[in-house]
Formats: C-alpha cells, structure tokens, sequence
C-alpha cells in the first residue's frame, strides 16, 4: 500500500489495518502530511507530530480512532495530469517551473510524444 491508500482508509474507514506493525511501507511523515490538508484533521495530525517517537501502530490507532468518518475529497493527494510531462518539459527547453506549466498549457499529446522521444537516453532500467 502507499501512504494514500493508508490516509484514505483513515478518513473513510473502509478497512482496520492489523498489520500496520509489520508493513516497512508504512510512513508517518507522509501519512500526516496527507492528512494536513484537511481542515477539520490537521489538529490530530498535529498531535501526532508532537510525538515523533510512537511506534507505526500507535500512530495508526490514534489516526483512525480520532479522525472522523467523513468523504473527504483526494485533489490534493494525487498529482494533477497536467503536471506529469513537466519535468521532460523543463529538461528539454530549460524551462522554469512557472514556464513549463505554461507550456504544457500550449503543447499538444504529439509534441510531448516528440519531446520524449528526442530526450530518450537508451540503456537499461
């Protein structure tokens, strides 16, 4: 599991994690941080901070026992699409972040397929 599927199980409560102990996936800092843009959460998550030594089930525990249930939307965990070519972008133009945004804005599927392309190093991965 990745730290978004763990921050919406905590706000949804679809599922209790027994496992969390014994998962090396499972990562605080990026569990808060998720969690932080939520008004009505950043108090718990804050809380949580305080304590940076608990152990990953006492920090789940206290998540999903005092978080309340509520449908919350993910537009600020998940990366726009938008923002996916960006880095090619910046690397083939030598743009800054600020103007690859607006290029991308201008670039068709065709130009980012030629760009990437023209970028491909070869090799193995």
């Amino acid at each position: 599991m990745n730290p978004f599927e763990y921050a919406h199980d905590l706000v949804t409560k679809e599922s209790y994690d027994e496992e969390v102990p014994d998962r090396k996936d499972y990562k605080q800092f990026l569990i808060n941080r998720t969690l932080s843009y939520h008004n009505d959460i950043i108090h718990f998550v804050n809380e949580m901070n305080c304590f940076p030594d608990t152990n990953d089930k006492a920090h789940y525990d206290f998540l999903y026992h005092a978080v309340p249930k509520k449908k919350r939307s993910k537009k600020y965990w998940v990366k726009g699409k938008k923002y996916e070519h960006m880095q090619i972008v910046k690397e083939y133009y030598k743009f800054s972040t600020e103007k690859a945004i607006k290029a991308l804005s201008i670039l068709s599927e065709k130009d980012i397929k030629y760009i990437k392309t023209k970028l491909y190093k070869g090799g193995m991965s």
